[in-house]
């Protein structure tokens, strides 16, 4: 019977096991890898379909910022806020926003509505039922009121629709406003768009 020739030794076939087996272990991660991608695909079309969460809602809705001292810098309160699956804002009711300088309240507003990101930190109020947002200066110091006013994180305001702005001496209204809250409330104030001023005699 003749020999069939040896056309691999055993260092040759060593050495394919060797490169079979990364190849191996990459293939077989490139499929689980699909594999979790269409499972991960097909979950969320179902959910997409066949939404299961529902909308939840917080009595007593509270956020906050703190300095390094634990100090609060602003927090937001609301009688009720309410997540709906998927978003990030959530929808609040009775809102009320106070800002510090230290242990001092420096400015307040009061909205019957709003809505709040918790990640970013951007806040919404708006009026409803004839309520304008209103804006009150520490002490007293002024007060603003809008439709709208939308606040960031960085302690900037836009309020428009609207706008009236009554201080001590003065009375301004107009379109719009923009400005910052600093450590003695509104600062870099700017008000634009048929605006108009009457000075207030006591």
């Amino acid at each position: 019977m003749p020999a069939f020739p040896r056309i691999l030794n055993k260092g040759t076939v060593k050495l394919l096991i060797a490169l079979c087996i990364p190849a191996g272990i990459g293939w077989a991660f490139m499929y689980a890898q699909r594999e979790a991608n269409l499972e991960v695909d097909e979950y969320q079309r179902e959910q997409k379909a066949n939404p299961t969460a529902k909308e939840v809602t917080v009595n007593n809705y509270e956020l906050k910022e703190v300095d390094d001292t634990n100090q609060i810098r602003w927090q937001l309160l609301a009688k009720q806020g309410t997540i709906e699956p998927g978003q990030q804002a959530v929808a609040l009711d009775d809102v009320k926003v106070e800002y510090f300088n230290g242990q001092t309240m420096k400015m307040r507003l009061i909205s019957p509505h709003g809505e709040a990101n918790e990640s970013s930190h951007q806040v919404k109020l708006t009026s409803a039922h004839g309520r304008k947002v209103i804006a009150e200066g520490g002490e007293g110091k002024g007060t603003l009121l809008a439709e709208t006013v939308e606040l960031d994180k960085k302690n900037q305001f836009t309020a428009t629709g609207g706008v009236n702005i009554v201080s001590e001496v003065a009375k301004v209204t107009g379109n719009s406003a923009t400005g910052v809250i600093g450590k003695n409330g509104m600062q870099d104030f700017k008000i634009v768009g048929g605006t108009h001023a009457s000075i207030l005699v006591k």
